[in-house]
């Protein structure tokens, strides 16, 4: 079932951006658990938003649930770019969301509206690569509506 509205009040929320290939998924996956820590403890998020697109989204969104176990106050919606990637998701969620901004736009265009909406919605992007490729347009769009942006990938 696909919601339209988000069913708790959020304090913070978050979400990952990254390129589609990883090269060191463990030091990722720590540098995600570090990350995402830190926002619970000291920033008060509570909501993470997550994709299924790519390595990077499907690594952050196992870390998430890893998460959950410790801290079971916060939430995990699951922000969808088509209706197929709910039926492919191996993953749970608290939540999912189809944003309308992307059902109503052509599907060629559907994740570039599903990231749109998702920089609108959040606190903080979590990124990794965001200095080369989509990810990065996306994560200079967010810096420049003032978002907070946590590169854990390799610094150049």
């Amino acid at each position: 079932m696909l919601t339209r509205a988000v069913g708790w009040i959020m304090n913070k929320t978050c979400a990952f951006l990254g390129n589609a290939t990883l090269f060191n998924v463990k030091e990722t996956a720590d540098k995600i658990r570090q990350a995402v820590e830190d926002l619970i403890s000291h920033k008060q998020v509570d909501t993470f938003l997550v994709g299924t697109k790519g390595e990077f989204e499907n690594l952050s969104h196992k870390i998430m649930e890893q998460i959950q176990f410790d801290y079971p106050n916060i939430k995990i919606m699951l922000v969808i770019a088509y209706v197929k990637d709910l039926e492919r998701c191996p993953y749970n969620f608290d939540d999912v969301y189809y944003p309308t901004e992307v059902e109503l736009s052509n599907k060629r265009w559907s994740i570039s509206r599903r990231n749109e909406w998702i920089i609108e919605q959040i606190d903080y992007i979590i990124a990794c690569n965001q200095y080369k490729g989509r990810a990065y347009d996306y994560c200079r769009r967010a810096m420049r509506k003032g978002k907070e942006i946590i590169e854990i990938g390799e610094q150049k």
